[in-house]
């Protein structure tokens, strides 16, 4: 079993590669999802923090209030091309959700809107990034943060949503800024997935100190999956140990106020899948020649692979119940793993994060775990 240990810093060059990936860009078309993909408009208190959202709702949903999931899209990308890519409206129409998708936009090729002047395009980011590297933009009720909060909150209030099972999830720069979002309100989502991310202000938080002042008179545990590839490029696979090591910490702060080990920086289990005990050694199953190879793309495709050799660590709360979950992907890329090629970055071979994501959010709800996460 590893222990995960925080970073003390990310190379600059690391931060500024999360805004230099460049993609195909995918045009719109609504005939490409089954049920009501609707753009709309959220204006925030300061304009310059007012942006466009997208809403995806199922064809057909169960009666009563339902789940809403958010997803975060990374730098380059359009939350249409995220969201061909990411399968979460073909799952929200299987498993009967709604997700929204904000969208950052690029100063460089929008015009101002009407009430808004010039101003406007010194507001977004030139990469299509969440600016999850700013400080006005990752404090409660200021920037980006407030105005992603505020897209939540309006779809919310738009929809039959139940409260107890708001979630976010994001890669990238998203994946960072989902660590921001679940540091800053914690009393909106019930749990965060983190995708080739890393951890709050700015990968920095040690000792998870700051996102427990982030969460204030909020604070609560968190859960928190964090999906990462060993191949990552853009986003190093050190990142990911850092968002671990980030809300375990935060977590252990928050159960009794102590940093005393409470919640504990080791899995209480640790699952290899895809490969066998041998990897290290240079013999076993294909899967391990991706495991060996630790950092470099492994071309898993062309081995006839069906999904990337992983490991899934499960870290607990004092109670027993899953808190953490860290899935490594042994030899993915800054990609989406499980992704429809349609869409921008991704990866079709599994596990897929999508999957991943919801079978970890439906086990948690912002009231507390799930009988299946305490089942052990």
């Amino acid at each position: 079993m590893r222990a995960v240990r925080g970073l003390t810093g990310i190379v600059v060059a690391t931060l500024l590669g999360l805004a230099v990936v460049v993609g195909a860009t995918a045009a719109a078309d609504d005939s490409d999802f089954d049920g009501s993909w609707t753009e709309h408009h959220y204006d925030a208190e300061v304009a310059l923090d007012s942006r466009d959202y997208f809403v995806y709702v199922p064809a057909e949903l169960p009666e009563g209030d339902v789940p809403l999931v958010v997803y975060l899209h990374g730098c380059n990308q359009t939350a249409y091309e995220a969201a061909l890519g990411v399968r979460w409206n073909e799952l929200a129409d299987t498993e009967g959700f709604i997700v929204a998708y904000p969208q950052q936009f690029d100063p460089n090729t929008m015009a101002p809107g009407p009430d808004q002047g010039e101003a406007y395009l010194f507001g977004g980011n030139g990469g299509q990034c969440w600016n999850w590297f700013r400080p006005e933009h990752i404090e409660r009720g200021l920037g980006e943060a407030a105005t992603i909060a505020g897209i939540t909150r309006t779809v919310m209030a738009d929809h039959a949503i139940d409260e107890d099972r708001v979630y976010l999830a994001g890669i990238s720069a998203g994946g960072v800024m989902a660590s921001t979002m679940g540091a800053t309100y914690p009393d909106i989502y019930a749990a965060v997935s983190v995708l080739a991310g890393c951890g709050y202000l700015a990968c920095a938080d040690v000792d998870g100190s700051a996102a427990v002042a982030a969460m204030g008179e909020h604070a609560r545990p968190l859960p928190v999956v964090v999906v990462h590839g060993t191949a990552d490029t853009v986003a190093p696979f050190p990142m990911g140990m850092d968002a671990v090591a980030q809300w375990l910490a935060t977590n252990d702060l928050i159960d009794d106020g102590q940093a005393n080990g409470s919640v504990a920086s080791t899995p209480a289990t640790s699952r290899d899948v895809g490969m066998d005990a041998s990897a290290l050694g240079g013999l076993g199953t294909l899967g391990d020649v991706c495991v060996r190879s630790w950092n470099v793309p492994c071309l898993g495709g062309l081995l006839g692979m069906p999904e990337y050799p992983h490991t899934i660590d499960t870290y607990l709360d004092a109670a027993g119940c899953e808190l953490v979950q860290f899935w490594t992907l042994h030899g993915l890329q800054h990609s989406y793993s499980g992704g429809d090629p349609r869409g921008t970055f991704t990866d079709p071979l599994g596990p897929g994060e999508t999957p991943v994501s919801w079978a970890f959010f439906q086990r948690h709800t912002r009231s507390g775990p799930t009988e299946a996460a305490c089942a052990g």
